[in-house]
């Protein structure tokens, strides 16, 4: 099923310019597949396997090609560039009812700990709530203490915590 792209817009995402933790100036914006295919395909072709999570990022070249273009044709994503290089890449993806949706975000290796992936994390919850979703739903390895420590802050809490970690966040006031 190909993204509904009537309800879910890049244009209605507001690009964001943050300092991390480092004093670097980062761009948060929405993806754009033709121009940005190559630098998302380089971000994951040097991501370190010691962060790879749940068997993701795709270790060869292909594979990641293919699951950029999947995310490309069925989720909503957005990126984090310094300096013209994509340092960070999240995606939700609505499930078939389309009244939540499946996150996954991955930050380089040489930019993690500055706060880039709480910042890209605080602006899809937004417009998540803005679109009208239910909430929000990710997986994780429970070994991926810093990770699971970011998400629990911003609202998360565990509904699954066997072999991974599902994680969900209630986007509706109830």
């Amino acid at each position: 099923m190909a993204f509904p792209t009537s309800s879910l817009t890049y244009r209605d995402f507001k690009e964001t310019t943050i300092t991390d933790r480092k004093g670097d100036l980062i761009l948060i914006r929405p993806y754009e597949h033709e121009k940005d295919r190559e630098k998302l395909i380089e971000m994951y072709e040097t991501f370190s396997p010691d962060n790879r999570c749940l068997g993701l990022p795709p270790t060869t070249r292909m594979a990641i090609e293919n699951w950029i273009d999947f995310l490309a044709e069925n989720g909503f994503n957005i990126v984090a560039e310094h300096n013209g290089r994509i340092v960070g890449h999240l995606v939700v993806v609505p499930t078939k009812d389309f009244k939540k949706v499946d996150l996954t975000i991955f930050v380089h290796q040489d930019y993690q700990n500055r706060g880039i992936g709480q910042e890209m994390m605080k602006l899809i919850i937004d417009y998540c709530k803005n679109k009208g979703f239910e909430g929000i739903m990710l997986v994780t390895e429970r070994t991926n203490a810093r990770a699971i420590h970011v998400y629990k802050k911003l609202g998360f809490y565990v509904v699954d915590p066997y072999y991974e970690y599902d994680m969900y966040l209630p986007l509706n006031s109830e």
